[in-house]
């Protein structure tokens, strides 16, 4: 064969190839994001903020302790807004943070200051706490599992892009910007009516896995985690659902922003979750302002309050 001929031929062949493809390397996206999970484990302080609006039914709380399924059906059609800074390099190992729960329709909401420092946690239930008065939860063990959430975060992570499809995702355009004017790369991964069915099995494939990391950590008790299990066997992701990140030139992930469209059966009742999440002042020390409750209650003194489960048969 004529070496030109051939060269020109190979050439029109990887044109067509690029085209097919939206000159997009999708391995190269996967590869990205994989790097900046891991990354994340570098985190030891850092500024917070974010929200969440829910959209769900009833039915997703009906397994639930009384006092969770009356505070979580009260918001089931809001928005969460949160913001806050975090430490776990020694011997700063502390968190504060606000959350403000808004139910759809309304124009007041529900604060919700939360402090964690020396091994206790404090948090103030407008449900069940009188004014200045907050429940305290000894931390013991979970205070140093708490120190490992930079992992956690990585593990978990990385169990869940392990399988995941480059052709799932899509990048963004070129200047990407983050909400403080710094450049990021943005991806997207999409669950589309094309992809649905693939999308949806390798996501509860994966979180169980997740599920159990985060039990490790004491981010979740075996019950719950047991429970989810359960629910994810019969649940299915529906389209259109995506997850986008932004990733900083440093390699960080800055910003996580989604909508996710689940039912936990067949047929069964369509739950929508939006949510963005953003992290600024990566390692620079924090400035915490809260100080310790002087009135607080022990969450065991609360515990007493709820009704006992109903007895196996």
């Amino acid at each position: 064969m004529n070496p030109s001929r051939f060269f020109r031929q190979a050439a029109v062949i990887g044109c067509a190839v690029l085209l097919m493809a939206g000159c997009t390397d999708r391995k190269q996206l996967k590869e990205d994001w994989v790097q900046a999970a891991a990354k994340q484990e570098q985190i030891q302080s850092y500024q917070f903020s974010g929200e969440a609006e829910f959209q769900l039914d009833a039915s997703l709380f009906k397994d639930a302790q009384p006092l969770t399924a009356a505070m979580l059906s009260a918001f089931r059609t809001g928005k969460l807004t949160y913001q806050g800074k975090a430490s776990s390099k020694e011997p700063l190992v502390q968190a504060e943070a606000d959350f403000k729960l808004v139910p759809q329709g309304s124009d007041k909401g529900i604060e919700m200051p939360v402090l964690l420092k020396d091994n206790k946690m404090y948090v103030h239930l407008p449900i069940i706490n009188k004014t200045d008065e907050y429940v305290m939860l000894p931390l013991e063990q979970q205070a140093e599992r708490l120190k490992q959430t930079g992992r956690l975060s990585s593990a978990a992570s990385a169990r869940l892009l392990q399988e995941l499809e480059p052709d799932w995702l899509e990048p963004g355009a070129k200047d990407e910007k983050l909400p403080g004017g710094e450049a990021a790369k943005r991806i997207t991964l999409q669950l589309t009516d094309k992809n649905q069915k693939q999308v949806s099995a390798y996501l509860l494939k994966a979180l169980p896995t997740a599920l159990d990391e985060w039990m490790t950590s004491g981010l979740l008790g075996e019950a719950q985690t047991k429970n989810w299990k359960d629910r994810l066997a019969s649940a299915h992701m529906l389209a259109p659902s995506t997850f986008v990140i932004w990733i900083d030139e440093a390699g960080y992930i800055r910003q996580q922003q989604g909508e996710l469209r689940f039912s936990l059966q067949e047929g069964g009742p369509v739950h929508t979750v939006r949510w963005t999440h953003r992290i600024d002042g990566i390692n620079q020390p924090p400035s915490f302002t809260k100080e310790i409750p002087q009135l607080t209650k022990p969450l065991g003194d609360i515990l007493k309050l709820l009704p006992k489960p109903a007895a196996a048969k």
